[in-house]
């Protein structure tokens, strides 16, 4: 029975991994398309939703849907605390900042460009960062395509 659920584990896991990288293709190449089509005029600026990691966190945790909307088609700004700057399995550097719960940071994907800013970084500085996207991953926020703003 053991052996059974072990499998299971590593299949499910398996399609997480398969289902995560398949999303990073599709918006790296949707985002080259958008690119090559804006490049001849000069694009507008995108709109900035400026929040709290914290400020966040709660309006995902009351309404997600509306959360969203209000998101939709903007850059958001996301200002907090630092918990953590880490890299996931993908090597993609991920700074948290803290929210109310503990457990539960707002995980920031950061582009690679960023590097250099992350090595310097330390817990417990506030920041900003800037995401081209933002949704909400196992009940906590998550931004891809991160920079730091100055």
């Amino acid at each position: 029975m053991k052996k059974l659920l072990k499998w299971i584990f590593y299949i499910f896991i398996g399609f997480m991994a398969i289902g995560y990288f398949a999303s990073k293709n599709d918006s790296s190449n949707s985002a080259s398309a958008n690119t090559e089509a804006q490049e001849p005029a000069s694009a507008p600026q995108k709109e900035v939703f400026n929040t709290t990691a914290r400020q966040l966190f709660k309006a995902y945790e009351e309404n997600e849907v509306a959360t969203d909307e209000q998101m939709k088609g903007k850059l958001v700004a996301v200002k907090g605390v630092v918990q953590s700057i880490d890299k996931d399995f993908t090597d993609s550097i991920i700074v948290s900042l803290k929210t109310d719960n503990e457990f539960m940071p707002a995980r920031m994907e950061m582009k690679d460009s960023e590097k250099t800013t992350a090595i310097a970084l330390k817990k417990g500085k506030q920041i900003t960062v800037i995401c081209e996207k933002m949704s909400r991953v196992i009940g906590a926020p998550s931004g891809r395509k991160c920079l730091f703003s100055q």
